[in-house]
């Protein structure tokens, strides 16, 4: 089979969908089931086809729910010739990721007449909001998800809210596919002596930033012996620097061999979100590389951090708590080392191997056809 997967993000943004995008896709490809990806170009960027990445249409960015992301749309005469290429090429079914993001995925979805299958990978905001974008998310949701074949969440995080939108839509948790082997072969050695803390991401008010300041002065104070790097962009980029936190650098947002290195050579990873994640992709990266994630004990994060690891989660938004989990960690080396050694095996139910069949099966199942991974 061949699949269209479209994407309301540039490819080229960092983010956990555009990971598990290339990540499915190519592991589709090298299956026997050719992907193509079709997604806006960055703000004033160029479309058109490099590889199986096909840009198309004008974005721009916007800020909503604590964060930033493209809003995107083609004009039909684009669409149309879009459609005649992936028609040509022979795309039997298009998998459309976060579809009432506006408005470009779900018009190449609509334009393609193919069967749909669409990932709700945000979790939506509570039905009482009353934004002007809440609002139109609520409308864009009854709209849209009815109209799919299937309905795929990363996690039970986003299934609370999506039963009280649509009571009898049926969703399928199905978590990212990953290709956690280049995290798995970047483990290093840890440092003796030493405590290496990392928080990547980006620096905004979603990723729970502010509460990784608040928490900091306590356990440097209680961990002479540890250092905290921070790496990413974003608005609150200021606030970090400003901060002069002692035993800190910040570094600018890194490439994928960077941050590898860095969650490679870490012994705990922050990860403070307090809301708006449906699954923990930087969890299962830094399981992968050996590391121990201490991260907010939201609904998406509890999916990775279950077992023994549930106990690195602490209440969201509780600095004092996040602070308190990392010194007991760092007080305890042999423990530590206990379970960072059980942590890339945990990670490994997350990776495409695993979960790649699970796509395919349900491609499968739409198209009536069994096809073999």
């Amino acid at each position: 089979m061949r699949v269209v997967q479209a994407v309301p993000y540039d490819m080229d943004r960092p983010g956990g969908v555009q990971r598990h995008v290339r990540d499915l896709s190519r592991w589709l490809t090298e299956h026997g089931h050719p992907a193509r990806i079709v997604c806006p170009p960055a703000p004033r960027g160029r479309n058109g086809t490099h590889g199986d990445i096909t840009r198309i249409g004008h974005a721009r960015m916007l800020g909503a729910h604590g964060t930033e992301f493209e809003i995107a749309c083609a004009a039909p005469r684009a669409l149309r010739a879009l459609a005649a290429d992936l028609h040509g090429w022979g795309a039997d079914i298009v998998h459309v990721h976060t579809p009432w993001t506006p408005l470009l995925a779900w018009q190449i979805a609509r334009t393609l007449r193919l069967p749909v299958v669409a990932t709700v990978h945000a979790t939506l905001p509570r039905p009482a909001a009353r934004g002007l974008a809440d609002r139109y998310i609520r409308r864009a949701a009854r709209r849209i998800l009815p109209r799919c074949a299937r309905v795929i969440v990363p996690s039970d995080a986003p299934l609370d809210l999506l039963a009280r939108l649509l009571p009898a839509l049926p969703a399928q948790i199905l978590p990212p596919a990953i290709d956690l082997g280049p995290w798995a072969r970047a483990a290093a050695p840890r440092a003796q002596g030493a405590l290496s803390l990392v928080c990547l991401g980006r620096l905004e008010p979603r990723k729970g930033v502010d509460i990784l300041l608040r928490a900091w002065p306590l356990i440097a104070e209680a961990l002479p012996d540890a250092h905290l790097t921070i790496a990413g962009d974003g608005p609150l980029a200021g606030a970090v620097r400003a901060a002069a936190l002692p035993r800190t650098s910040h570094l600018p947002r890194p490439d994928d061999a960077a941050a590898r290195a860095l969650l490679g050579r870490a012994d705990i990873v922050l990860a403070p979100a307090p809301y708006g994640e449906s699954f923990g992709l930087i969890l299962a990266e830094a399981l992968a590389a050996g590391a121990l994630p201490v991260a907010a004990a939201n609904p998406g994060y509890a999916s990775v951090l279950t077992g023994p690891f549930a106990a690195l989660m602490v209440p969201p938004g509780d600095a004092e708590a996040l602070a308190g989990r990392v010194i007991a960690l760092g007080r305890d080396p042999a423990g530590r080392a206990h379970l960072a050694a059980r942590a890339p095996g945990h990670a490994a139910g997350f990776g495409v191997d695993v979960q790649g069949p699970r796509y395919l099966s349900l491609y499968g199942d739409v198209l009536g056809t069994r096809p073999a991974p």
